[in-house]
């Protein structure tokens, strides 16, 4: 009996079987890694100054931001040059909204 339902429905059973896994396998994976906001370094800009600028952004004190920052980045000094592209421990969010926050922080 179960030799002829293997044989005519192999196919759908492994079907099934994949997409379960594949789907159980995406959900878990991925789901509870945080997405890092990435800010390009300016001109004038310190570490302590984007500390500074995101602080109502992430729960640690300013030197582990720092040395969480320099760590995640790979950087041998904690000197920054304009142009470099750096994670920060704060949570991702859509660039109008950081935009609009930085705007309504300028003015």
């Amino acid at each position: 009996m179960l030799t002829h339902i293997w044989n005519r429905y192999s196919y759908i059973i492994i079907l099934f079987v994949f997409s379960f896994s594949s789907a159980g396998f995406l959900l878990f994976s991925n789901g509870d890694q945080p997405s890092y906001e990435t800010v390009k370094v300016g001109k004038g800009d310190t570490l302590w100054t984007i500390a500074e600028r995101f602080e109502d952004d992430y729960s640690m004190t300013r030197e582990e931001f720092i040395r969480w920052v320099g760590e995640e980045n790979d950087l041998i000094s904690y000197s920054i040059e304009p142009g470099m592209s750096l994670v920060l421990p704060v949570e991702s969010t859509t660039f109008s909204d950081r935009e609009l926050q930085l705007a309504m922080n300028n003015k």
